[in-house]
């Protein structure tokens, strides 16, 4: 029988004015709607872009007639999980089949065993988030996106605002399949030769192209 023995936060925390987000995005902004003082309880609203801080990239993001959040398979987001380190690599880098099989290899888990699991990238990028280096964060390339497809992987994260530049290749090729992507996950080294259960459940936004997240990583261990 599992237990769970630890639970990892592998979410950014979504800030009003100060969340780092991608070009062109506007900041999260909260407002106080209801005072606890004045009115005896306290709520906001919150006004942001879909996708801010950690959050799931639905297949309608990029592909016409994709599925939108609400249709995506929660065995997608909620699944185990494998961790590849790319912390060594050079800036922009791209990373090949060759490397993921590589890795995976050096941490002795087989290709059959990626089946409907999410491969979550690490790439050391989170402390950058906010600053120019920020995006010159390692991309999964064409023949990976192959590979994590073929191998049957439900989902891909990364710890970086994106797994790819423009023309944005890997969110067009995964997408098209159905694997779904997280990005601007944090604390990734921490789960690395780990067993464990990712959770990333999306807010259920009708025809959304994506959703922020609060992703976790629920560590487990065996006990007979």
């Amino acid at each position: 029988m599992e237990y769970i023995n630890k639970i990892v936060d592998l979410s950014m925390p979504i800030t009003s004015l100060k969340t780092p987000v991608f070009p062109g995005y506007p900041q999260p902004l909260r407002s106080t709607l209801y005072d606890l003082e004045k009115d005896g309880y306290y709520s906001c609203v919150w006004s942001f872009v879909e996708h801010t801080g950690t959050h799931m990239d639905a297949p309608a993001h990029f592909i016409k007639k994709g599925k939108t959040v609400e249709y995506v398979p929660l065995t997608s987001v909620v699944c185990r999980g494998i961790v590849l380190d790319f912390r060594n690599s050079e800036p922009r880098y791209t990373i090949t089949e060759h490397d993921i099989k590589e890795r995976m290899e050096k941490q002795s888990i087989k290709m059959k065993e990626a089946r409907g699991r999410i491969l979550l990238i690490l790439t050391g990028y989170s402390k950058y988030a906010g600053k120019k280096k920020w995006f010159e964060h390692p991309e999964i390339g064409t023949e990976a996106c192959k590979l994590i497809i073929s191998a049957g992987f439900a989902s891909l994260g990364i710890d970086a605002p994106s797994p790819d530049r423009l023309p944005f290749n890997a969110h067009k090729i995964l997408l098209q399949r159905g694997v779904v992507i997280f990005e601007n996950l944090v604390n990734l080294e921490k789960l690395i030769g780990k067993d464990f259960l990712f959770v990333g459940a999306p807010l259920s936004l009708c025809d959304g192209s994506a959703s922020p997240v609060r992703a976790l990583a629920l560590l487990t261990s065996s006990h007979i």
